[in-house]
């Protein structure tokens, strides 16, 4: 199901709240996207730090300002 990338759809919130981990989100291709834990419609991208370190922050920003730590892994 495709949907704006800045307005999650009612349809896919909707199911996110009622299945919670259970729902993968993946390009056409099939390879599995990070989703946003916070506004589950960006992805977490690979980002740095004015100092260099890396981090992973969501791809909405400045909408969602969620980050978190790069060593950080997501199971399904």
């Amino acid at each position: 199901m495709l949907t704006n990338r800045r307005q999650p759809s009612r349809y896919i919130k909707e199911l996110c709240e009622i299945a919670g981990d259970e729902v993968r989100f993946e390009t056409v291709e099939g390879a599995e996207l990070s989703q946003c834990p916070a506004c589950l419609v960006g992805q977490l991208v690979e980002r740095r730090n004015e100092d260099g370190s890396k981090f992973r922050g969501c791809n909405q920003f400045p909408d969602c300002k969620h980050t978190e730590p790069k060593s950080v892994v997501r199971r399904r």
